[in-house]
């Protein structure tokens, strides 16, 4: 019954999105609710840096609360990251308990610097279903010059100690992803040979999945052209997905990384009355017939990508199978996280 549901929602959404809507019949399935703006890192391909100290905070439980107790049976996943490192929010175990106990599968990504043992402790016993890490270069040199602020080895011990904790309590959550940023540039290449060492004590260690994203190119102001015209697909995000940032302000899309696209702020409105508000339809409809008036969205890479029946392929399979199946084990391997571009 939760499954036809589910795809009933979803087809309500495709048909709003095929007749470029203004307006949405049901409300977004997916969530990026930011635990905090606050990274203890400095990486070299990360905006965090650059943000003011106004724009950097942690989200209260109360928010969170808040906010889970509108999306209930409406969505499906929620996303506890956005701009920050999750691990400096201390309620981040206790927002992952209230979004589980609605019933809404939770996952998060994080760079593990700061991953204590009682910290991994913490958010087995919480229980995400699924959680990343970011570990670039596989290699000390390499990482410490991508990742500045981290100790490889740190990192390391720490993401190990998790995956140990994990197999002693007899756990199967969260399924656990290692991720590597293919750069367009690359800073500081690896050891091929420790790049393939890695990757071996990462498996035999039980990771279970190891990826490689290509480098995001965030849609800023300052961001250049691309030399690629956009496609001809209609950006889906603001038919289906949000962002809510730590203090409440509500962005259509996470590549809006300094969140200028603002649709109204959660602390003063309910997320409902936002998400069918005045900017939400103004940007629907310019989104469908006037993206140059967008300039973030102009700019943005996820338009120059592939696409099936106007749909971004990226992510298609893994968005199919979370929100129809749930986030099942077996063909999260089969398929796999990774982006299909």
């Amino acid at each position: 019954m939760q499954r036809l549901s589910k795809t009933l929602k979803m087809g309500r959404i495709f048909l709003d999105y095929r007749r470029r809507s203004p307006l949405v019949a049901t409300m977004p399935i997916r969530l990026w609710v930011e635990s905090t703006s606050i990274c203890n890192l400095k990486c070299v391909m990360c905006p965090n840096k650059d943000m003011s100290d106004a724009e950097k905070g942690i989200m209260s439980l109360d928010l969170f609360q808040k906010i889970v107790s509108e999306v209930k049976g409406y969505c499906s996943d929620l996303y506890l990251h956005h701009r920050g490192e999750p691990f400096v929010n201390p309620a981040l175990f206790d927002m992952i308990k209230v979004a589980k106990a609605a019933g809404i599968n939770t996952r998060f990504h994080s760079n593990g610097s700061i991953m204590t043992e009682e910290r991994a402790r913490k958010l087995l016993e919480a229980g995400p279903d699924l959680v990343s890490f970011s570990v670039d270069g596989f290699d000390k040199v390499p990482y410490e010059r991508v990742r500045v602020g981290a100790t490889f080895e740190k990192t390391l011990e720490n993401i190990f100690r998790l995956l140990s904790l994990r197999r002693e309590m007899g756990l199967k959550k969260p399924y656990i992803v290692i991720e590597k940023i293919t750069f367009k540039n690359d800073p500081a290449p690896a050891n091929p040979e420790a790049v393939s060492a890695l990757k071996r004590r990462f498996e035999e260690a039980g990771v279970d999945e190891i990826i490689e994203k290509v480098e995001y190119t965030w849609a800023e102001d300052k961001a250049p052209e691309l030399a690629a015209p956009p496609c001809k697909m209609v950006c889906t995000f603001p038919w289906y997905a949000a962002v809510i940032c730590w203090d409440g302000t509500v962005t259509p899309c996470p590549q809006d990384f300094f969140a200028k696209m603002n649709m109204g702020n959660v602390n003063q409105s309910s997320l409902r009355d936002i998400w069918n508000g005045p900017a939400y339809q103004t940007l629907r409809r310019k989104l469908a017939g006037d993206l140059h008036s967008l300039p973030l969205c102009h700019k943005c890479d996820r338009l120059r990508r592939k696409t099936v029946g106007g749909i971004p392929l990226q992510y298609m399979f893994t968005f199919l199978t979370d929100h129809l199946v749930g986030y099942n084990r077996w063909l999260r391997k089969l398929i796999g996280t990774s982006e299909w571009n």
